[in-house]
């Protein structure tokens, strides 16, 4: 997603601060710090804590996704195909909790990583023609250049699922497709992660899956600009200009952008126009959850670390509190509403972690539709929340 960044010059009395970072910890911030100290440590907590786990994760999620599909290649048993199905949801949760940062080296500004691997809806009659007629003759390398509808989280989905349950049995394109659009997929998360981090800040086995593909390698090495970028956004160097102030507008643009996608491109779009092909991850029913862990990508960036019921001491939440304590309690609220109404479309028991109706079965059907607009509602109202943001600090 593209966003513009805001040069925002940030003013807070010692006052503020000493609300803001009063949990800190002994080596943490005090009110005596200077504005860099604060925007140096809230960044460092976000990129160290939240954004660079987070891709390491995917990557390392997406490693096996390759272990279980060359195993889905021994034999397609139920439990080959099953534990293929269970590395692509596992992959894909990752993915989706990383949504509140996709600007930098995933942007389409840069590698387009975003764009390349999560693109829908797909183009069916291409992928119809590459089963057909291609698929003897593909490799992981010709793949990583089809178009971007072609490959992907979703084209995988597509091979593996059907009306949210691992298939019974691939045809030989089909596994052939599959083994292939996933080594492209690696690719795309191993690079996300190697760009974020730093090629030498990575494991063994990541750098070689990295280098095995020569264009990918190139790729990266031609833009200098997005490399090693946890340093960059850190130290509000490269693209920043030295600005942390700018750096740090990053979080709640990103926060920002996705509560709006979720909302309106995710939820509204496919409901209004009854379109089941434009519903994200419907093939295998996780569409809620896709959103519901969007909206978790948010408290993750929101709060400085992963999974967390409270916020570090250095985070954004922290500075906001220390600015406009109302605003930061709404923020936080609306988080944890935005996820409930949007788990409610499909009637989640949190008991089970099972859903009454797919979002595939609502835009079908036409139903649900109070629970829909409450939803929509609810990501609208955080998209607005991080939108003030701009206006405590400008």
């Amino acid at each position: 997603m593209k966003r513009q960044v805001r040069n925002w010059l940030f003013g807070i009395t010692a006052g503020m601060l000493s609300l803001a970072f009063a949990a800190c910890e002994k080596d943490s911030l005090t009110p005596d710090d200077s504005m860099d100290e604060v925007y140096k440590a809230i960044l460092r907590e976000y990129v160290d804590a939240t954004v660079v786990p987070t891709y390491r994760s995917l990557a390392e999620a997406a490693l096996e996704m390759r272990v279980a599909n060359q195993a889905l290649k021994q034999g397609q048993s139920a439990a080959a195909i099953e534990a293929a199905a269970d590395a692509w949801m596992t992959a894909r949760i990752f993915w989706e909790k990383s949504e509140a940062f996709l600007f930098g080296p995933v942007g389409e500004d840069a590698f387009d990583i975003d764009g390349h691997i999560d693109s829908w809806p797909l183009e069916k009659n291409a992928i119809d023609e590459v089963l057909a007629n291609e698929a003897a003759g593909l490799t992981s390398a010709s793949c990583w250049r089809m178009d971007a509808e072609e490959i992907g989280f979703h084209v995988t989905e597509y091979l593996l699922f059907r009306d949210g349950h691992p298939r019974a049995s691939l045809t030989d394109a089909e596994l052939k497709y599959l083994i292939a659009a996933t080594d492209a997929l690696i690719w795309d998360c191993v690079l996300a992660y190697v760009a974020w981090a730093g090629e030498a800040n990575v494991s063994p086995e990541i750098k070689n899956v990295f280098r095995e593909n020569d264009e990918i390698v190139a790729f990266y090495e031609a833009n200098p600009a997005f490399q090693q970028f946890a340093d960059k956004l850190k130290s509000g160097t490269g693209n920043y200009d030295g600005s942390l102030a700018a750096a740090l507008g990053e979080i709640p643009a990103g926060c920002a952008d996705i509560a709006g996608e979720v909302g309106e491109t995710k939820i509204a779009s496919p409901y209004d126009t009854r379109k089941t092909e434009e519903v994200e991850s419907w093939y295998s029913w996780h569409s809620l959850d896709d959103y519901a862990n969007n909206i978790i990508s948010i408290r993750n960036a929101y709060y400085g670390g992963l999974d967390l019921t409270a916020p570090k001491a250095n985070s954004l939440s922290a500075f906001v509190a220390g600015k406009n304590s109302d605003l930061d309690s709404r923020i936080k609220a609306k988080i944890e509403d935005s996820i409930t109404k949007i788990r409610a479309i499909g009637n989640y028991n949190a008991t089970t972690g099972a859903y009454t109706y797919s979002f595939y079965e609502v835009v079908r059907d036409g139903i649900r539709s109070e629970q829909v607009d409450a939803a929509v509602e609810a990501c609208a109202d955080l998209e607005a929340l991080f939108g003030q943001i701009s206006d405590l600090i400008d």
